[in-house]
């Protein structure tokens, strides 16, 4: 699936199509994947595909979040800095508070 992404993106860089992106299509093949295994080998066999939370935040989440932050526009991001400065700091004190009330109760 990652060797079609990184095909697609190719021919997305070459051809230039009017619509779809290359993650578009890795998602409907990713689908289409899953539905032959399902309806092909039934229960028994989807438990080996079966999605792993440590996998995404471990290894596929970071090269998201690397795309994002190197294709943002960085003209936009300055002229937004106030708003990201304080959203950032409005929610880590939230955050913070929540976590600390959370403590605080579960060791009442």
């Amino acid at each position: 699936v990652m060797l079609f992404f990184f095909v697609m993106a190719a021919c997305n860089e070459k051809y230039k199509p009017k619509v779809g992106h290359q993650t578009s299509y890795t998602i409907i093949l990713g689908s289409l994947i899953s539905v032959i295994l399902w309806f092909g080998f039934g229960d028994s066999r989807v438990e080996i595909y079966k999605f792993k939370q440590n996998l995404f935040f471990d290894f596929l989440l970071p090269p998201i979040i690397l795309s994002s932050g190197f294709n943002m526009r960085r003209k936009k991001f300055f002229e937004n800095i106030g708003n990201v400065a304080i959203f950032g700091l409005c929610v880590t004190f939230v955050c913070f508070a929540l976590y600390s009330l959370m403590g605080y109760l579960a060791i009442q």
